[in-house]
């Protein structure tokens, strides 16, 4: 009996440390993002930033931060602070010294011999997330939060990548959506309501006959992409605003709608306020899509980009 309480006990502590390291890895995903912001404003010539592609750090060369999203990261030189993968492995080669932590989530970190790691490593992939998940459910309902943390920190990952896809392949509809949130703001707020209240009243009209009900998934798939796109467009708005404070304009239509996405994501997190200021974004967007009917078409009022 006193052996079976005592693997009972082992067994309870290895799953309260699980359950830490989940906090751990989830609290550290915030601050590399709030770390990434901060690098780029103070010395965004010494940060490497690859999205879709590899990054590699060849040997003599030095710089701030490495982050790779969908790629490898592979460090033969100096990185001061972090590297990051999402989406890809981390390679330390024997010459590699990073001053910071190593992460890699979906992939793993390979570390030559004589590689030099100051921080942590960190390293999430599909059996780190079961096995993760397992003690959480294990441990109560108190576990649940981090089960939601991290089922949100994955949805706002792909929705990054999805939104960067987007504003990459068609910068001109997220333009002139922008514009319209910016330049007829009324308008794009009432449209924005008016299109909030009509979408269940919408519905259930086609509801009512056999051809309707067929259309009822296509006006899902109409609202969800005009929200997704109006999202997107004032992420950008977002970002452009804070580049223009920082005295950074012009740092591309790309780069304004990643920093503003990550901004919204992590205001999101604030009580009460976060999920106001998502509603307000999705107005603003809703309103701005139907304004510029969906990016195709500009107001007189509005005038191009230069």
């Amino acid at each position: 009996m006193e052996s079976q309480k005592g693997i009972r006990l082992a067994l309870t502590k290895e799953r309260m440390e699980l359950l830490k390291k989940g906090k751990g890895i989830v609290c550290f995903l915030i601050l590399v993002l709030l770390l990434g912001f901060v690098s780029a404003v103070s010395a965004e010539e010494k940060n490497i930033v690859e999205i879709g592609n590899d990054v590699m750090i060849e040997e003599g060369k030095r710089v701030r931060n490495a982050v790779a999203i969908g790629g490898q990261v592979t460090v033969f030189g100096v990185v001061e602070r972090h590297v990051v993968a999402i989406g890809g492995s981390v390679v330390l080669t024997k010459t590699a010294v990073v001053g910071g932590n190593v992460v890699s989530l979906g992939g793993v970190i390979a570390r030559g011999r004589g590689a030099e790691v100051r921080g942590h490593l960190v390293e999430i992939n599909l059996s780190d997330v079961s096995e993760a998940i397992s003690s959480v459910l294990n441990e109560g309902w108190k576990g649940w939060s981090w089960i939601f943390a991290i089922i949100s920190i994955s949805i706002f990952l792909a929705i990054l990548i999805l939104a960067l896809l987007i504003t990459h392949l068609f910068p001109g509809p997220i333009h002139l959506v922008s514009l319209a949130i910016r330049e007829n703001t009324f308008h794009v707020i009432m449209g924005g309501l008016l299109v909030l209240v009509l979408i269940v009243p919408l519905a259930l009209l086609l509801a009512l006959s056999v051809v309707g009900i067929i259309l009822i998934p296509l006006e899902m798939l109409i609202v969800v992409s005009a929200a997704l796109v109006g999202f997107i467009a004032v992420a950008r708005l977002v970002g452009g605003k804070i580049f223009t404070i920082l005295k950074m304009p012009d740092k591309g239509m790309v780069q304004e709608t990643l920093w503003g996405l990550i901004i919204l994501w992590l205001i999101g997190w604030v009580p009460y306020l976060g999920w106001m200021v998502k509603v307000i974004a999705i107005v603003l967007g809703m309103g701005g899509v139907l304004i510029s009917r969906f990016g195709t078409m500009q107001s007189r009022s509005l005038t191009p980009d230069p």
